[in-house]
């Protein structure tokens, strides 16, 4: 049995137990709450977790007799009293949620485990244990869309690096070539360059926006076409695009070896033997997320996502993400905690709590639980953890609690990414938003209450069917009360699979331009404005990285998710907190010098 010293979760739930047990040999105890091999067997020839929780109780919690998922408290009654079960984690038979296809064309199957010619290893049966060391492999990662393919992305980088597989870094860059003295060693470095490939190949994909769409065909065709020329390359489509398009994805690019939905980014390994010997892999069923060992391999040294819910159950009429990221999974607490502990002690100094809707934080939970609720206990269990922020919230359920905890919170940051869509109460209606103008504003006037300087974003969508141009004049009218710090903005786009992509009041291209255009320039006016506010304040800035677009600069942010650069150039200061004063500002960063 597993100490409750050794268990977060034990501990949390072992004064539960005490406080509620009517046993008197195991109250004090706290219910003997821990791990319990499940394998050992006792004199009477029975596992002994028998007598801690019988047999027909473990069935029915398992069986899908009652819905149970991560985080969730649950209650079974049997001949020796009431018990109480809390569910820390789900399993995925992953071979069966799996479907396997013979490759349905000639040519390289994509064995990227480079067994073939090693004579000491069986070719029957190709296993990731025997991965042959005589040359590296290579992966590259190209990830489209959200936050969320971003956290998973860096998941499966961590899975790959595990398996020994090593970041692809092009050693000819395109500058290379361009300052090349003739044409002849131009063509000589471009054709090493081709030459330069990595063998696996990762598309983690949107499909938000036809625009996202677009971008993944044009990357996997060249892919494709390696393949098609002979090369042994493997293929993943990862995302929403896979799980949207599944077996037929393969239908169509019988080039790709792997397709696997989001709910799978975190077991990629698990199919690679598959795909290895030979078959092309389609894992896009539904699926509890389930938690593993795999550390992700951070983008960033300094700042980190740690996913708190996945999945979407709200059925806005323009947005693909519920068909594609499944149903709402919120994470338990002990999980999340003993992530950002980690990243913590690894010195990781800020962290971005992920979902496609933070505000629905435990509503899937038994009992249910509050993201507000959620922000202060971080705040106070994890005292070393310097900066905490969150994406995404959602007018309709962002509750003013939140603001509150924002507020009371030392290291909660001063910074709210709240969707709009459009100023119209009525478009909002159409798009299925479920909340009003007044109730968004209502949200933003908590904020200015309680954090005057706190920044705030959006998002906006114009040109979504039927939208009149009086409609969004409104649209723009919301922007001057509000005045936001950015605003995400994007012309309408018809998903396959929504509602609205089916009605005969789409508008027409050049108007959704045009009204791009003007809701980019306000949306620049304000954010410039905003930022000129700052002109000679001296601001906190955690730096993060060197300026890539500047030599001789450093790069950070402040709480309020500002962008500031400053001039250093010494990677010493990355994950440091250092102050500078602002003497100059661009339309979306700051500019200033360090204060020493």
């Amino acid at each position: 049995m597993l100490s409750n010293e050794e268990s977060g979760a034990a501990k949390e739930f072992g004064k539960m137990a005490k406080l509620i047990s009517s046993c008197e040999y195991t109250r004090d105890k706290e219910g003997e709450v821990g791990w319990v091999d499940v394998t050992r067997v006792g004199d009477d020839g029975h596992s002994t977790v028998d007598a801690i929780l019988t047999k027909p109780a473990r069935v029915a919690i398992c069986d899908g007799s009652i819905s149970t998922k991560p985080g969730d408290i649950t209650m079974q009654v049997t001949e020796r009293g009431v018990h109480l079960v809390h569910v820390v984690d789900v399993m995925v038979d992953i071979k069966r949620a799996s479907k396997l296809f013979k490759r349905r064309r000639p040519g390289p199957p994509g064995n990227i485990l480079e067994l073939a010619n090693n004579s000491e290893i069986s070719n029957d049966s190709i296993s990731l244990d025997n991965v042959s060391s005589r040359r590296k492999k290579y992966y590259q990662i190209d990830t489209m869309g959200c936050q969320m393919n971003q956290a998973d992305s860096e998941r499966i980088e961590g899975q790959l690096q595990k398996y020994n597989f090593h970041p692809f870094i092009r050693q000819i860059t395109d500058e290379d070539i361009k300052h090349a003295k003739t044409g002849g060693e131009r063509r000589a470095l471009r054709r090493k360059q081709q030459e330069e490939q990595p063998d696996l190949v990762v598309l983690n994909t949107c499909s938000i926006r036809e625009h996202s769409v677009d971008k993944f065909s044009s990357h996997l065709g060249k892919f494709a076409k390696r393949k098609r020329d002979g090369e042994d390359v493997t293929i993943i489509v990862a995302g929403c695009v896979a799980q949207q398009e599944g077996e037929e994805l393969l239908r169509k690019i019988p080039e790709v070896d792997l397709v696997v939905g989001p709910q799978y980014s975190n077991r990629l390994g698990d199919f690679l033997e598959d795909v290895a010997n030979g078959n092309q892999v389609v894992a896009t069923d539904p699926a509890h997320i389930f938690e593993d060992n795999t550390k992700p391999r951070r983008a960033s040294r300094v700042c980190a996502w740690v996913n708190i819910i996945y999945g979407c159950n709200e059925r806005c009429t323009y947005c693909i993400v519920p068909t594609v990221r499944g149903v709402e999974q919120s994470r338990p607490y002990e999980i999340i905690k003993e992530e950002i502990d980690g990243l913590v002690k690894n010195g990781y100094k800020e962290v971005t709590l992920l979902g496609q809707n933070v505000d629905a934080y435990g509503r899937d939970m038994e009992p249910r639980r509050k993201f507000c609720d959620l922000i202060s206990r971080i705040t106070e269990d994890c005292p070393d953890l310097k900066r905490l922020r969150f994406v995404t919230s959602h007018p309709r359920y962002m509750s003013l609690s939140v603001v509150d905890a924002v507020a009371d919170s030392p290291i909660a940051c001063d910074y709210f990414h709240i969707p709009f869509q459009s100023g119209s109460n009525e478009v909002l209606a159409n798009m299925g938003r479920g909340y009003t103008v007044k109730k968004f504003l209502s949200i933003v006037n908590r904020i200015r209450e309680k954090i005057p300087d706190a920044a705030i974003s959006g998002d906006a969508i114009v040109g979504f069917p039927g939208e009149t141009e009086e409609q969004f004049q409104e649209t723009l009218n919301l922007m001057e009360m509000v005045k936001f710090d950015t605003v995400n903005t994007a012309a309408y786009s018809p998903r396959p699979n929504t509602p609205s992509a089916t009605w005969e009041n789409q508008i027409a291209e050049e108007v959704k331009n045009d009204r791009l255009q003007r809701i980019n320039k306000l949306n620049k006016q304000h954010a410039k404005e905003r930022r000129a506010r700052m002109l000679g304040r001296t601001v906190e800035v955690l730096v993060e990285q060197k300026n890539i677009k500047q030599l001789g600069q450093m790069t950070g942010r402040t709480t309020s998710n500002y962008i500031v650069h400053f001039a250093a150039d010494d990677e010493t200061l990355l994950g440091r907190f250092v102050k500078v004063k602002i003497h100059s500002t661009t339309t979306y960063a700051l500019i200033g010098e360090v204060v020493w």
